[in-house]
């Protein structure tokens, strides 16, 4: 085809070929007919400014939603961990109850001090600063 345009209807069928000089391109989309009067139009621009406003606020009030959903999840997560864990722990101290143990693994390590009295902890530690293998036949 040289330069023109073609139109179909829906079915497919061609309805009018138009050969024109130098055409290129055209674009074209059907639009309905506007459903509200020319006043209509005119109110609609001139309060443009509230309704954006309002819609807005919906979306920012959808995203709030959003973020609470993923709050409460998160927050229902950890109140199931922590049951989780306390339950551990009840069986656990349990366990050592049975095996006549003391519930706190750390009671018999620390000394218990008087309130406002320093505690001094030593800790040795070993170095190896050289380490030579010599062999004796």
């Amino acid at each position: 085809m040289e330069n023109g345009y073609h139109l179909y209807d829906f079915k497919g069928e061609q309805l009018r070929e138009e050969p024109v000089e130098k055409f290129k391109q055209w674009i074209w989309r059907p639009r309905p007919a506007s459903l509200l009067t020319k006043e209509e139009q005119k109110q609609i621009r001139k309060n443009l400014r509230e309704y954006s406003k309002v819609f807005d606020q919906e979306d920012a009030d959808r995203g709030a939603s959003a973020d609470l959903a993923v709050v409460e999840h998160r927050r229902r997560l950890l109140d199931e961990w922590l049951a989780w864990r306390e339950m551990v722990v009840e069986e656990v101290v349990a366990d050592r109850r049975e095996r006549g143990l003391p519930d706190d693994p750390l009671e018999g390590l620390i000394k218990k001090t008087e309130e406002g009295e320093d505690q001094v902890i030593e800790e040795i530690v070993e170095e190896i600063v050289e380490e030579t293998e010599e062999i004796i036949a």
